[in-house]
């Protein structure tokens, strides 16, 4: 039976210390003063007859008790984030709402295909989508302004405390208008390509590293012409208007590249990959019209696999 004498304000500390592995963190996030986290933590190991944490000079780590109770105790505060959460946007915009994140140079082709297709199933929730850089979109994620990113993998430290569910791969692409002097070119080098404008992903953009080592893997460590861009509007437009080529994400230009606007080039290198997924917070469960809204992106994804 559960103990009455557990309070909310009990888990809310007791998640928070393991979260930032400190006490004084966690009292500045919840806006309390450290003795209070700490007077909490200590009525909480003394309801349960064991201690949780253990406190030492490089932070503080969960006891194997305190890992088993953090995974229910996580579960259920999450539920109930979760509750009260739906009940005030009901209230205040009169039903559910889901508020994806997209990364641009992954996620245009699927997610307005996987939304469509969730709302012909009858999904009925109001969408929002917010675009932007990835690290952004998780960041947004993690303060709960967004329920799902939808984009790539990111660097383990921007992982912590969320889930990744890989869906399929994206491979980077250089593409042109139509007719360009280089589309029928072989072999095509990068050196080639070096001869024209060339659309580069901006710096902080979750592609760009992996087209700097494509770069100088084939010893070239500058572009005597460049516009820095991840932006599928202004890339598509500037591409079909000039002999730019583009680099970016394959699933930005697919549909493109298949009515005939746009043109892949046949570059002969082995062109870098990454992992293109969900992204969810640990704490948070889904149900109803996110699950609704998770499966149509699995089986959207399915086909680009």
């Amino acid at each position: 039976m559960l103990d009455s004498r557990i309070k909310l304000r009990h888990l809310a500390c007791f998640l928070e210390v393991t979260a930032q592995k400190s006490f004084g963190k966690a009292a500045r996030s919840l806006a309390l003063t450290q003795p209070a986290v700490s007077k909490a933590i200590a009525e909480l190991e003394a309801i349960l007859g064991s201690p949780l944490l253990e406190r030492s000079r490089r932070g503080v780590f969960l006891t194997s008790n305190g890992e088993v109770f953090r995974r229910y105790a996580s579960t259920a505060f999450a539920a109930l984030h979760e509750g009260v959460e739906n009940v005030s946007r009901a209230e205040r915009d009169g039903g559910t709402i889901i508020a994806i994140g997209a990364l641009p140079t992954v996620a245009t082709r699927l997610v307005p295909a996987a939304v469509l297709a969730a709302k012909a199933e009858g999904l009925a929730a109001t969408i929002r989508v917010l675009t932007g850089p990835n690290d952004y979109l998780l960041g947004r994620l993690k303060e709960g302004g967004l329920d799902i990113v939808v984009g790539r993998l990111s660097d383990p430290a921007m992982m912590q405390g969320l889930a990744f569910e890989p869906l399929y791969t994206d491979e980077i692409v250089f593409v042109v208008r139509p007719g360009h002097p280089l589309q029928h070119r072989h072999p095509l080098t990068l050196h080639d390509i070096a001869a024209f404008t060339v659309l580069f992903p901006v710096p902080g953009s979750i592609i760009r590293p992996d087209v700097e080592r494509l770069m100088l893997g084939q010893g070239l460590t500058l572009l005597p012409d460049t516009i820095e861009t991840v932006s599928p509007s202004f890339g598509r437009r500037y591409t079909r208007l000039s002999d730019a080529v583009w680099i970016i994400s394959r699933g930005v230009v697919q549909d493109d590249v298949a009515e005939g606007y746009l043109a892949l080039l046949p570059v002969s290198i082995d062109r870098p990959t990454g992992a293109v997924g969900i992204t969810t917070r640990f704490d948070v469960v889904p149900r109803g019209a996110m699950n609704r809204l998770r499966e149509a992106l699995r089986r959207l994804a399915a086909d680009l696999r």
